[in-house]
């Protein structure tokens, strides 16, 4: 019914459905943002290593929680976010370390570097499950809920924040991409890992960079998760539709995985406001359908020689 009626104010051209517009797609564009940012992770790793990081939803699910208990323990919000992101750092270079590293000396197949992603995953969060339980907590000392007015257009804060900090972050990302020797030696490496080492790059060192930037994004990812919806031990499920709009924008491919974050959480927010949130994923992965049967690439499909 609440649909209905929102329906019909859009239809007939009123301000206010003209505002529930605008809101949508503020709101879309921030969950949007923080699919892209996981999106570039998984991105990021599958252009350099060829394989895809099943492994970074539990990442974003543990630096949700260092951020929860240390605002708990009387650390600032920023303090909070700073320790969570370091925490989301050594957890993801540590899983490069002891899983996957020993696994690409042997030439181990993608597959089983895929199969041991989603092994840690579901290892770490039946291990949170059962010390923790699988209660929702919500997000300590952080105000969300009083709406930011901009005329007859009511906008959450988080939202805002969240959108500007995931267009922050991915702008310094591409300016570290593009400018900087490390950048310059992950882009190589993303062209030919045995043809990079051969040249002189570490491959290793590229390795640890790539899984530092990897923790990053899935620590700022699951804080503003977190503090929009809740904090609980399967949350890092949210990263499947992460790697859908990496696979919808094309693996690999940086902007297209940004460009398929922000497709599926605008997507996303329009199918709940309009339609109803049950069919939402069922949306999110028809759209993974139709790309794959007619664009098997990507939106953004790149040759090898092309990806970043």
């Amino acid at each position: 019914m609440a649909c209905s009626c929102v329906a019909a104010h859009l239809f007939h051209g009123g301000d206010f459905g003209m505002s529930v517009v605008i809101q949508q797609i503020v709101t879309g564009l921030s969950i949007g943002g923080v699919y892209a940012l996981l999106a570039v992770g998984y991105a990021l790793i599958y252009s350099v290593f060829d394989f895809s990081n099943f492994a970074f939803g539990c990442v974003m699910m543990v630096s949700a929680f260092v951020a929860y208990y240390s605002i708990l323990a009387g650390c600032s919000v920023a303090m909070g976010i700073a320790l969570a992101i370091a925490v989301g750092i050594l957890f993801s270079v540590f899983i490069e370390l002891i899983a996957y590293r020993p696994l690409r000396k042997k030439n181990t197949s993608r597959l089983f570097l895929m199969i041991t992603g989603i092994g840690i995953d579901m290892a770490v969060t039946n291990t949170a499950v059962n010390l923790l339980g699988a209660n929702y907590r919500p997000f300590p000392n952080v105000s969300v809920t009083e709406p930011i007015m901009m005329g007859n257009i009511a906008v959450g804060k988080i939202d805002i924040i969240a959108l500007i900090v995931s267009l922050v972050a991915l702008g310094i990302l591409w300016v570290f991409l593009e400018k900087t020797k490390p950048g310059l030696a992950i882009r190589a490496s993303a062209y030919d890992t045995s043809t990079a080492g051969i040249m002189g790059i570490n491959v290793n060192q590229v390795s640890i960079i790539v899984f530092v930037i990897s923790g990053v994004v899935a620590a700022i990812a699951g804080i503003f998760f977190g503090m929009k919806y809740a904090i609980y031990p399967s949350m890092g499920t949210v990263s499947t539709k992460a790697f859908i709009a990496s696979v919808i924008g094309g693996l690999g491919n940086l902007e297209g995985a940004v460009i398929g974050g922000i497709i599926l959480g605008l997507l996303e927010t329009f199918v709940s406001g309009y339609i109803s949130s049950t069919y939402r994923d069922l949306f999110s992965y028809g759209l993974l359908i139709l790309v794959l049967l007619f664009m098997p690439g990507g939106l953004l499909a790149k040759s090898k020689s092309d990806k970043l």
